[in-house]
């Protein structure tokens, strides 16, 4: 008997210390991005920032090789071309990735309300077009 009140008293213990544990973890993406470190913000940034990159060009190649094909006799400029001209209409992250990190940051410091609001979404919008700013990202989303 008293072996199965101190196995129960360590599984109640156990169960409880995880609860405790599970409730003081980030709960929102401003709560998550807050309480990461650098190194994982910069991570975060330019895992995205990759990733939209390589999609972009592997979604614009696609593209292209999808519609009618090019007709080689007819000069258009390389702009014009249906991979380089999906690539320009696509939005473009130009600025460093420091910048975005610290946009971020920016946006749940000053816009603690809009905590529900994802660390991608606040990228995308910072990406040109359409370039907002944090005051502008945040005044389109809460509309």
């Amino acid at each position: 008997m008293v072996t199965l009140v101190s196995v129960s008293s360590v599984v109640v213990l156990v169960l409880n210390a995880g609860k405790a544990k599970a409730e003081i973890r980030p709960q929102t993406p401003a709560e998550l991005w807050l309480s990461s470190s650098s190194d994982a913000k910069a991570d975060y940034v330019w895992g995205y920032l990759s990733g939209f990159l390589e999609g972009k060009r592997v979604a614009c190649s696609f593209y292209a090789d999808k519609i009618a094909p090019y007709k080689p006799h007819e000069a258009v400029p390389s702009e014009k071309l249906p991979r380089q001209a999906c690539l320009n209409a696509l939005p473009d992250f130009s600025k460093p990735s420091k910048e975005y990190v610290d946009a971020i940051t920016n946006y749940y410091t000053k816009y603690p309300s809009d905590g529900q609001v994802g660390v991608s979404r606040i990228l995308l919008e910072s990406a040109s077009p359409p370039g907002l700013t944090i005051d502008q990202i945040h005044t389109k989303l809460t509309r």
